[in-house]
């Protein structure tokens, strides 16, 4: 029942309530990841860095078996991840490898996460073309209770490229593999060691990988084949050569895309398995590779990331109860509200702003290239063209509002302040007191969403994520590239709460929860599902008929449209956050400083500052 009533805030005991529920998950989820990490106290996980030869910085997650020790050292393992990843795109590897009795050393790459950043151009002799892989095998043969003749290395997409230079040039490197990425003819039946290669028959960036149209049916009689394995017809799925002298060769491809690689229990038992033929871990603690557990941490950490950022609700709420708070209270009848005939016009018209996504992005790298270089000022370059399309669209979407405003004034009286843009009747009036309290609010709920994460980081070494990084520890130079781009998020989030907010408000239902519940599903979907239907349209003829619509240079493209299942989740998480905010203030401006400081938090914790491995 739509009602033009002001609405009765949520009781105190209610939110209060909400919120040690909340926090009670978050403590929940967080310990099971932790326990699922360390195979229920059987596996020691600590973080470690070290720095590579250039002395830059390599942050790593060392997971040890407790039996490990100088008097009985294990076979070790180092993890790679992909470019636009960090160390934990590889806890399915990770976990299963060590409650296997493996050391498995897992990597922030130079440029992610919490690892230090390049120093030198990648034309420079001195760049680290392995990102610290290279550092962090030495590192792992070094410790006392690794066997430094029995060490491996596996990676995936970009990563795999640098484990396979790595193994390639360094004997020592006993097994190899490669996920989602292909040898070359570099290889030979000898060299790198015991090498298994895994690529998604769907691969987005096979033909960038492997130069083929269809893997199964071509890769197996392609010169790098022939080359790497040394056999006249080789087969996919079969075993040629011997571990006991290094030539062992193996190529699956399971059917899956690029991001599954990593996540797929199928994938997960074939490189278990191929490491203990190879490195020959304990017996006793071999067992079935079919009996994984990696995705009950996946999943917690997922719960984890919702109930944490769940929390603000209730607190936002217990908050604007305070004395210092109540006033930014705006909870007026709404003036204006959106039927749904104007609801799927305005809704259209922003997904079709929203799939300006892949123009935007060739732009902002075409002015890099052609123009001038922007990554001395700006280094995240893949964050660039997301940054640069959404405030784009929503500056196109803040004329269009302007157009919007000047008829709905014109023929409904409507004012600024029935937006909750203005503290006066007439025009722009903005309330400095009120702005300033309205800062420190959202000051205070982000320090409450990044102290919750840091502590379930330091406490326990788990972070937000699931299949992809979302938020994590933010180093000194991250916390500068944070103030680097909170601006031009915060002006995007701002116009997007207005049009949320203002130009697509639904009408009251009969409670305030039931007005949220219903605001926030139109506001969802107003999002989300442009983003879907753009998925849908790279996808489904991937497949179905093998053809990738969007590829662009060098794989670009494809590279920016991976990106969009993360874009989904970061907009599941703020969109709530943005429509409770405007529910509790009626203005959009809490909730545009808080999903800036949130999505900011994320990009700058999470995304690559390193070249674009674009040609």
């Amino acid at each position: 029942m739509a009602s033009l009533l002001p609405l009765k805030l949520p009781s105190r005991k209610g939110a209060g309530l909400a919120l040690a529920g909340c926090l009670a998950l978050l403590v929940l989820a967080g310990v099971i990841a932790s326990q699922v990490q360390t195979d229920f106290g059987a596996v020691e996980c600590t973080n470690i860095s070290f720095p590579n030869e250039q002395g830059i910085t390599v942050r790593a997650k060392l997971l040890r078996p407790r039996g490990a020790s100088p008097t009985d050292p294990r076979p070790g393992i180092v993890f790679i991840h992909g470019y636009q990843s960090t160390r934990e795109t590889g806890d399915a590897l990770s976990i299963e490898l060590a409650r296997r009795g493996f050391v498995v050393l897992a990597i922030d790459a130079i440029g992610r996460g919490n690892s230090g950043v390049p120093r030198y151009k990648l034309d420079d002799p001195r760049f680290d073309h392995t990102f610290g892989g290279r550092a962090s095998l030495a590192f792992l043969k070094s410790l006392p209770f690794v066997r430094p003749a029995d060490v491996g290395m596996v990676g995936h997409s970009l990563g795999a490229q640098m484990s396979y230079t790595v193994a390639l040039d360094d004997p020592t490197v006993r097994a190899l593999v490669i996920i989602g990425f292909a040898y070359s003819t570099t290889a030979s039946p000898s060299r790198p060691k015991n090498m298994l290669m895994i690529i998604g028959q769907y691969d987005e960036f096979r033909r960038r990988m492997t130069g083929t149209r269809d893997i199964a049916a071509e890769w197996m009689s392609t010169p790098q084949t022939r080359a790497a394995i040394g056999e006249p017809n080789p087969s996919l799925g079969v075993t040629y050569g011997d571990f006991a002298d290094g030539t062992a060769r193996r190529v699956l491809v399971p059917p899956v895309i690029h991001i599954q690689e990593t996540h797929n229990a199928a994938v997960v038992a074939q490189t278990l398995t191929w490491f203990k033929q190879a490195l020959s871990p304990p017996q006793a603690e071999w067992r079935d590779p079919s009996q994984q557990i990696w995705p009950i941490k996946e999943w917690a950490t997922l719960v984890a990331l919702f109930a944490g950022f769940g929390a603000l609700l209730p607190l936002g709420l217990l908050l604007m109860r305070t004395g210092l708070f109540s006033s930014l209270n705006n909870l007026t009848p709404p003036v204006h509200v959106c039927d749904r005939p104007a609801f799927l016009k305005l809704a259209g018209i922003n997904g079709l702003l929203m799939w300006l996504y892949l123009p935007a992005a060739l732009m902002i790298f075409a002015v890099h290239k052609y123009v001038v270089p922007i990554d001395g000022v700006l280094p995240m370059m893949v964050v660039n063209g997301i940054v640069w399309w959404f405030v784009l669209i929503n500056l196109i979407g803040f004329f269009l509002f302007l157009r919007w405003f000047k008829r709905h004034t014109r023929t409904g009286g409507l004012s600024l302040a029935d937006l909750g843009l203005s503290w006066r009747k007439e025009g722009l009036g903005l309330d400095g007191w009120q702005l300033g309290k309205t800062v420190l609010l959202a000051v205070i709920l982000f320090g409450f969403a990044y102290g919750t994460a840091h502590l379930l980081e330091a406490l326990l070494v788990v972070d937000y994520r699931f299949i992809f990084a979302f938020a994590s520890d933010l180093t000194a130079h991250r916390f500068k590239l944070f103030l680097l781009y909170y601006p031009f998020l915060l002006v995007g989030f701002l116009v997007l709460g207005i049009f949320l907010h203002g130009q697509l408000r639904t009408p009251s239902r009969s409670s305030w929860l039931k007005t949220y519940g219903s605001m926030t599903a139109y506001n969802t979907l107003a999002m989300v599902v442009p983003l879907l239907i753009f998925l849908a349209i790279q996808y489904v003829p991937l497949l179905t008929t093998g053809a990738i619509p969007f590829v662009g240079p060098g794989g670009m493209l494809v590279l920016f449209v991976i990106n969009l299942f993360h874009m989904i989740g970061v907009l599941l998480v703020v969109i709530p956050l943005s429509t409770w905010c405007f529910q509790l203030t009626g203005r959009p401006y809490l909730g545009a400083l808080l999903c800036a400081a949130i999505v900011c938090w994320m990009f700058t914790s999470s995304q690559v500052i390193a070249p674009v491995p674009i040609n």
